[in-house]
């Protein structure tokens, strides 16, 4: 049976400077994956930088993420691409591959009958279960909401990632009562762990959790336990951490290059290099590891109040 967790990220591609696949990088990366307790990991989106990598690179990850992750933890593939054919090679390539589910996205620049009708013969042909992922500001296409109901009518389209940022239509998603078609949807936008679970969503995929994904369970677990003054402080204090490391609140803003970085700085990756147009300077890194080292503190606390240790805490000689 088919059955997403809650709590899921996306994570960013380890690559090394000259721009090829990091596979010890990667190796660690899915360590991290399992030890700070995620569901579910979605590679090759789009903070993974998922259409400007090479098939070797994709493969590889695709590979190792199985390899290492797979029997703990959901892989959720993405096979988004500017063309239905090459999706649909994609999708197929990583079911055969063992991804457990392909995540298929509107072929963009496409007239929204076509991308619609693209996605379910995609997901006709995927042997594996596909996840719909709405994100207009890849696509460039936003659909609506009767639009999204005929794609998830589709029965092998079991999951979807809402990125939209329309907060119309995540009232409409997240609506009571059963999910259109059974569908678990999960937000995909990290700056609102607590409001996503007090509207309704069914979990949350987003990049922050491959750094925060202790902090939004807990986020999560005070919200549906009625604690809310609680969730909503750590989901503020969560935000502004992210923001600040991907400088999300002044420019330039450097989304995947500052969490790799902070990843970097958390011993699990050895160099933050991406293919985007994102670059550090020293006051950029200064930044990051302020906020890295705050929120570590902020973990050792609760820890210690626990009476356990952090795989964050013990940072390099725990990933190396």
């Amino acid at each position: 049976m088919f059955c997403v967790g809650a709590i899921n990220a996306a994570s960013p591609t380890p690559l090394n400077s000259n721009g090829c696949f990091d596979a010890g990088s990667a190796r660690r990366l899915a360590k991290r994956w399992i030890d700070i307790e995620l569901d579910g990991v979605l590679i090759l989106g789009s903070m993974g930088e998922g259409l400007r990598l090479p098939d070797d690179v994709r493969n590889a990850f695709v590979e190792t993420a199985l390899t290492e992750a797979g029997d703990r933890i959901m892989i959720f593939a993405s096979a988004a691409d500017l063309s239905r054919e090459r999706m649909r090679e994609r999708a197929l390539r990583y079911a055969g591959m063992g991804a457990h589910c392909i995540v298929l996205c509107l072929p963009p620049a496409t007239a929204v009958p076509e991308a619609i009708a693209a996605v379910k013969t995609v997901a006709d042909a995927c042997p594996v279960p596909c996840c719909y992922y709405e994100v207009p500001a890849n696509t460039g296409t936003a659909l609506m909401f009767d639009e999204i109901a005929d794609v998830l009518s589709h029965e092998n389209i079991k999951a979807m990632k809402d990125s939209s940022n329309n907060a119309l239509l995540s009232q409409a998603l997240s609506a009571g009562g059963p999910r259109l078609y059974g569908v678990p949807i999960l937000d995909g936008v990290e700056y609102r762990t607590a409001y996503s679970r007090l509207l309704g969503y069914d979990g949350v995929m987003h990049g922050g959790g491959v750094l925060t994904a202790r902090r939004v369970r807990a986020i999560w677990d005070a919200a549906g336990e009625g604690r809310y003054d609680e969730a909503l402080a750590l989901d503020r204090e969560n935000s502004l951490f992210l923001g600040t490391v991907y400088n999300r609140v002044s420019r330039p803003l450097q989304n995947v290059i500052g969490q790799k970085y902070a990843l970097r700085l958390l011993g699990v990756l050895d160099c933050e290099a991406v293919t985007l147009d994102q670059v550090l300077d020293d006051p950029s890194r200064d930044r990051i590891a302020k906020a890295v080292e705050e929120s570590r503190r902020w973990l050792k606390s609760q820890d210690e109040s626990a009476g356990r240790r952090t795989p964050l805490d013990l940072c390099d000689r725990h990933y190396r």
